[in-house]
This record gives structure tokens, sequence and C-alpha cells, in this order.
């Protein structure tokens, strides 16, 4: 009987110790961007570019319902170059930007996470999402709720938690995200 109550001292202790490492302000340095893994790190042009390179077939498809195993008119094969050269800078641009902004995930005690942009230059917070989440640490699973609590909306198996670096699994996504823990400063 001793020797159960020590076990589970120890395991509550070692959930402490987890859950107080989850606590804080972490920032997203790896992730995939539209199927591709990115390091935000990085420099975010090339990354960029072989982003564009995987899913320029797909996006042709779906906004200019150009399919290239097909022989089209010149007429629409130019129509088809344009649109490409104006579609590449603007998603290409669009994706450096996503790249090199810097993303935040703080989980609070209160089972609060909250996850915003902020721009390095001027401080200004873009997309700043509101969620409810649930760490198990028995299963180092974390459960991630919709803004109003009622849905899962994301299901992370923690693979690695160290009071400086995170690493989860997003089964919905499939990805591999890592996260180092940064100075806690209000947005």
């Amino acid at each position: 009987m001793l020797l159960i109550l020590a076990v589970s001292f120890l395991a509550a202790q070692d959930t402490a110790a987890l859950k107080s490492m989850l606590i804080g302000r972490w920032e997203v340095v790896k992730y995939h961007e539209q199927g591709l893994g990115v390091d935000k790190k990085q420099n975010p042009t090339p990354q960029a570019q072989q982003v564009y390179t995987q899913i320029a077939k797909t996006r042709a498809k779906t906004y200019f319902f150009y399919d290239s195993d097909e022989e089209p008119g010149n007429r629409i094969r130019r129509a088809y170059e344009r649109w490409v050269e104006r579609d590449s800078t603007i998603e290409t641009n669009r994706i450096i930007q996503a790249i090199s902004t810097p993303y935040f995930a703080v989980f609070f005690p209160d089972s609060t996470l909250s996850a915003y942009n902020k721009d390095v230059v001027t401080g200004f917070i873009s997309f700043p999402e509101a969620h409810h989440y649930t760490f198990y640490p028995r299963t180092m699973s974390i459960h991630i709720f919709t803004e109003d609590g009622f849905r899962v909306q994301w299901h992370a198996q923690v693979l690695s938690l160290t009071p400086q670096r995170m690493l989860l699994f997003l089964a919905e996504e499939g990805e591999v995200v890592e996260l180092l823990k940064t100075a806690f400063s209000m947005p």
C-alpha cells in the first residue's frame, strides 16, 4: 500500500512539473506551409518559392481552371501565363510574409491559449486567436478547443517537452511543429 502511495505521489509531481513547463509563451520556429516544412528562422524567400512550386498546379486548376495536361489554344495559354506571373508573385509574397512573421502561442494556467502573429518592427498584432486547452500529462497530449470551448479543434501529441523546447504533432494537419519558449511580454 505504501509503495502505491509513493508511486502516485511521484506521478503527481511529474504531472505538476510537466504542466509548469507547458505554461508560458512559445514561438513557432518550424511548421508546414501548405504541406512543405519551413523554418521561420531561415531566409523565407527560397522556402516560399519552393512552396509555390509545389502548389502551382493545384492553384492553376482551382483558380484558373487550367490543366497543364491538356493542350490549350494560344489565347488561353497566354492568358494563363499572365495569370501565373501575377499569381506566383502575389502568393510567394504572401508566403514570405507568413514565414517571416513571428507566431506565438501563450499557454496560461487557467487553460486558456492565446495565439497571434507579431510584427517584429512595428509590434503590430495580427490574426489573434483565443482557445481553451486541456493538457493530459499521462498521455502527453493536448486538446485545443474552439473559442466557445465546446468542440476540439486540434489534437496535439507532445513528442518532446523541455523547459525551452516543445515538439508537437498535430494529427489533423499531419505535421510536426517546433516551438521555443520565449520571454513573456504583453502584446
